[in-house]
């Protein structure tokens, strides 16, 4: 976890590799470091420059031997507050800006209208493309046991969670094949605090390749025997997948789920 933590805040694992080893070994001279972790000595030298230079390590020196220690864990919640505020910062600034850089931005130019995609990674980046619009009504015909072994039960819990904050509310449908177990699942569970409703397609209704009607965008997500995906922005085309999803959504059957399971995922949030 620390790894995540120094990573999100621009180090890097070496750098909590470094940081655990002070911080379980006490103070250490540079050469019993890196024999300890493995590592050239030049490597720790730039790795402790890092540290130090974020208040996370100290260098002191005896008998003329330098010697590196680990600050106490507690500075680490300091460490963040400060990007945090600086990160802070840096979105308030963006903002203030924002409206000009609109203004000034060429606009006699064709915008891109199919974007493709290929591998779970990128097809985890072509699903972040939601989470840039706010209070959003969406509609999507959803293979999600598929979707899951794709790109991942944490990644689809957090993007969920991310999609809650930003009001996005979905109405999707499952074919009975390809359901999902919310009981297991909680971050999938139907519930209006949640802003999820789910009914599950007619028996004989199948597909594994699922789609998300949005703004003015359709994403097609295939399953993970052929790993690819695009989106396709035309108003038209958001008309016509909204009128047929309709159709089908009027036939299928509501999902039922214990409001205790939303709670739970409620609770992460």
């Amino acid at each position: 976890m620390l790894d995540t933590i120094f990573v999100n805040f621009g180090l890097k694992r070496e750098h909590s590799d470094v940081y655990l080893a002070l911080l379980n070994g006490g103070i250490m001279p540079v050469g019993k470091l890196a024999k300890h972790l493995d590592i050239p000595r030049t490597t720790i030298y730039g790795l402790l420059k890092d540290l130090a230079q974020n208040g996370l390590v100290i260098q002191n020196e005896k008998s003329d031997l330098k010697l590196w220690q680990a600050v106490p864990p507690e500075t680490i919640k300091t460490f963040l507050n400060e990007k945090i505020n600086a990160l802070e910062n840096t979105r308030t600034g963006f903002e203030s800006i924002l409206e000009s850089l609109q203004k000034s931005q060429k606009t006699d130019f064709i915008s891109p209208k199919f974007h493709y995609y290929e591998g779970a990674e990128e097809m985890k980046m072509m699903l972040k493309d939601v989470l840039m619009y706010n209070k959003l009504e969406t509609e999507l015909c959803w293979p999600v046991k598929d979707i899951l072994k794709l790109v991942g039960e944490e990644f689809l819990a957090d993007f969920n969670k991310k999609r809650i904050r930003s009001n996005i509310h979905i109405k999707v449908i499952w074919p009975m094949d390809k359901a999902e177990n919310v009981t297991d699942n909680a971050f999938l569970a139907p519930g209006k605090e949640v802003q999820r409703e789910v009914r599950i397609a007619p028996a004989g209704v199948d597909f594994s390749m699922g789609y998300w009607a949005y703004g003015d965008k359709v994403m097609f997500m295939s399953s993970k025997a052929e790993n690819f995906g695009f989106i396709v922005e035309s108003r038209e085309l958001r008309q016509l997948m909204k009128t047929q999803f309709e159709v089908l959504w009027n036939v299928a059957t509501p999902l039922q789920a214990d409001p205790k399971i939303t709670e739970a995922f409620l609770d992460t949030l």
